[in-house]
């Protein structure tokens, strides 16, 4: 299996990953073949790439974080949790007495499978509609936090508690038209102000429901906040940021950076990468920084990559502390023709070679 973009796949491929809606409710289940209207439609829907079946790598596998059984259950679960506190109508399922209560089994089995892998993860290759964004965002962030406070040495009642922030961290969003959210365009300085609110607005949200703690609920409020002083709403500095809140503008940063957006195309993971290691010491907690490049691979098995020699080649293999350059394999030519003998290349030994894009 291998990730291709939808706008250079061929008709009557076969999906090898499902796709999913805002719920993580399957929409074409794998071994679907794909018809050309089948794959306009999914682009009009505002997805880049799916993952299919490739007879030059069925030998690969995605590993994913967690079970696609536990990411659909903590996916229902984020979306009724943010609709509900968001509209302030809550069901019998979801109160706001009862929140933490809902979520806390779906976390540590999360927790568990995490700490069984040794709290390692992938770069999270899930495919779903634009209109889902905000939740599959959530749930993203989520597991890569989670994934850097077992690394920091977190309790599992702390990582329960970062665990619900993370997954409620952008409730406030809801209170902003998605007029704003989803411009293609620059944002005037008046709706970047009104952007900025969703801190604020999720943090009242949160503080209002009594099963949740104040640690959590800081987590909405402060993860665009910098260790510099440079960020919002308060312009903190360094350990007056709670430190859920320093886990969450890491992983934040990261997830939103490599994932399409409607206003612009995501970056490469390496590029994503160098950017926050940039920033660790300034905008960033160093101490996070260094728990979340122990945590991730920047680049997934199975992912499509173009390199500078024009050929195309699938991640194999991302070797801990060399996730930027991992091994791949060759399967394209520089003019798109299946080479006659796929090839297997280590880019950490070939640096002259560089990663110039991806299927996304």
């Amino acid at each position: 299996m291998r990730w291709v973009s939808l706008r250079t796949i061929q008709p009557n491929r076969v999906l090898a990953q499902s796709i999913f809606d805002e719920r993580g409710r399957v929409l074409l289940a794998r071994g679907m073949v794909l018809s050309s209207r089948m794959v306009e439609r999914l682009r009009r829907m505002g997805i880049g790439s799916v993952c299919i079946e490739d007879t030059s790598t069925d030998d690969l596998q995605t590993q994913g974080v967690v079970s696609p059984q536990t990411r659909q259950l903590v996916l229902d679960a984020t979306y009724r949790s943010l609709r509900e506190l968001a509209n302030g109508t809550y069901s019998r399922v979801v109160k706001p007495n009862r929140v933490k209560r809902q979520l806390r089994p779906l976390l540590s089995d999360v927790i568990g499978q995490l700490k069984a892998m040794d709290g390692a993860g992938e770069h999270l290759g899930t495919v779903y509609v634009s209109g889902g964004d905000l939740y599959h965002h959530s749930v993203n962030v989520t597991f890569f936090a989670l994934g850097v406070g077992i690394a920091m040495g977190l309790t599992e009642e702390q990582l329960i508690d970062l665990g619900i922030g993370t997954l409620l961290h952008d409730v406030g969003k809801l209170k902003i038209p998605e007029s704003i959210l989803k411009k293609p365009g620059r944002l005037t300085d008046e709706e970047f102000q009104y952007i900025k609110l969703h801190t604020s607005y999720g943090y009242e949200l949160l503080r209002a429901v009594p099963d949740l703690s104040t640690a959590s609920a800081m987590v909405a409020l402060q993860h665009h906040e910098r260790i510099n002083g440079s960020g919002y709403p308060k312009g903190l500095l360094g350990e007056g940021i709670h430190y859920f809140s320093r886990i969450t503008a890491v992983v934040d940063v990261y997830e939103a950076l490599t994932a399409n957006r409607v206003y612009r195309n995501a970056y490469l993971p390496h590029h994503a990468f160098e950017l926050l290691l940039g920033g660790g010491g300034t905008q960033f907690d160093p101490l996070v920084i260094e728990a979340f490049v122990s945590t991730i691979a920047i680049y997934p098995v199975g992912m499509t990559l173009l390199l500078s020699t024009g050929h195309r080649a699938v991640v194999v293999r991302s070797p801990q502390k060399q996730t930027q350059r991992p091994i791949v394999r060759v399967i394209e030519d520089a003019e798109g023709n299946p080479v006659p003998v796929p090839w297997e290349m280590d880019l950490s030994k070939e640096l002259t070679i560089e990663i110039v894009g991806r299927e996304s």
